[in-house]
């Protein structure tokens, strides 16, 4: 106890200095809880986000495949479309047990800094989507004149079952006959139109963006894909192989952030070691009188090691409650570099993050002290008598 409270004292001599080092390593230590924290939610709402869909496979455009499916999947326009002819073909696959077509516009608004994305439909998706479900009015379409929105776009709208919706930049009258509870997927923000309805607003008659399949048995996937693949003008992609892809990039964007953090957590190691350096430097002269009134060289090593301790835990425990307090600041910053990210928080603190972040900061600390440790015990107890 006596121990602590000394090397407490020493620590809040010169509280600016310690400050600054509690902050350098706190920040470290926050930067790194959120990556760990990030990882694994992101990993957790994809594989439930992927599930949730029941589809296997999609059809899309010529061109890159992962960022076709990826735009397709987070509610983005594509630059190209298929003819409803691809539709016809999957349908007739054997191995096909859902072919949902979809068509995908997007319409800017550039006097409110936004575009809305369009979606037409066939009564397939209902199929892949028996989660969807409506906070008012219908689940599908009664005529060709319905939309169906999102709940983030009836709230941006003002619009509720019942109302007229028109449509300026397409001329379409339609009526709101249903809005969508929150899922926190790219629906909340859509508008839902039957397919025939969008092709004509959009001047794509026999055409869509993509075409969301499930298959009848997983098994036969790849005999599905080899034949699918045939169909002219289209590509077949997985959805495992592109959560695949997806996951490989987070570890490539991990990677980046993660040698970032510890490059923070360097430059607190020499945070603490010139903290640690010169306060030893300072109180050359007590240190010296400590060993001439017997204290021996392991009790001075303990004594920095403490003040190490000290500085390195309060700045983790500092740092996991920034991660807690302020992550999803450093999760937006994530989600920029990462395709299909679900609009819901992925930050998913755990214990053992905590853990993991509190001992690898506390290591920064003790690492940054060894060396003023190491000098603080070599001091001579003669250096007293000269400095008099």
């Amino acid at each position: 106890m006596t121990m602590f409270l000394l090397a407490s004292r020493n620590l809040v001599r010169r509280p600016l200095r310690s400050a600054l080092t509690l902050a350098g390593l706190s920040l470290g230590v926050a930067v790194l809880a959120c990556l760990y924290s990030f990882g694994n939610g992101y990993k957790r709402a994809l594989s439930g986000e992927l599930d949730r869909m029941g589809v296997q496979l999609m059809l899309v455009p010529l061109g890159c495949p992962y960022d076709a499916a990826a735009r397709v999947l987070k509610g983005k326009e594509l630059d190209n479309s298929l003819p409803e002819t691809a539709l016809e073909e999957a349908r007739r696959d054997p191995a096909v047990a859902v072919a949902a077509p979809l068509l995908m516009v997007a319409l800017p608004r550039p006097h409110e800094g936004r575009a809305d994305m369009w979606v037409g439909l066939d009564e397939s998706a209902l199929e892949l989507k028996p989660w969807w479900r409506v906070s008012s009015g219908q689940k599908w379409f009664p005529d060709e004149a319905a939309v169906i929105l999102g709940c983030d776009a009836a709230e941006i709208e003002m619009r509720a079952p019942g109302d007229d919706f028109f449509s300026p930049e397409t001329g379409a009258n339609l009526k709101v006959t249903g809005v969508l509870e929150r899922s926190g997927t790219s629906d909340d923000s859509l508008f839902f139109v039957p397919l025939r309805t969008a092709q004509k607003m959009f001047q794509q008659p026999g055409r869509v963006t993509a075409i969301a399949i499930r298959l009848r048995d997983p098994e036969l996937l790849r005999g599905a894909s080899e034949r699918l693949q045939q169909i002219p003008g289209a590509q077949v992609v997985t959805l495992t192989e592109m959560m695949g892809t997806f996951l490989s990039l987070l570890g490539a964007v991990r990677t980046l952030l993660l040698s970032l953090a510890f490059v923070a957590l360097a430059i607190s190691v020499l945070s603490v070691f010139n903290t640690l350096l010169a306060a030893v430097v300072e109180r050359t002269n007590e240190l010296s009188v400590m060993r001439a009134i017997g204290a021996s060289r392991a009790q001075i090593v303990r004594l920095i090691a403490t003040e190490a301790l000290l500085l390195s835990g309060a700045g983790s425990v500092l740092g996991i409650l920034l991660a807690l307090s302020f992550g999803r600041g450093i999760e937006n910053l994530v989600k920029g570099f990462l395709p299909m990210v679900p609009t819901q928080s992925l930050l998913s603190p755990t214990f053992t993050i905590g853990l993991q972040s509190l001992v690898i900061g506390v290591a920064v600390g003790v690492l940054g002290g060894l060396y003023p440790a190491w000098r603080a015990s070599r001091l001579h107890p003669a250096a007293a008598l000269k400095a008099e």
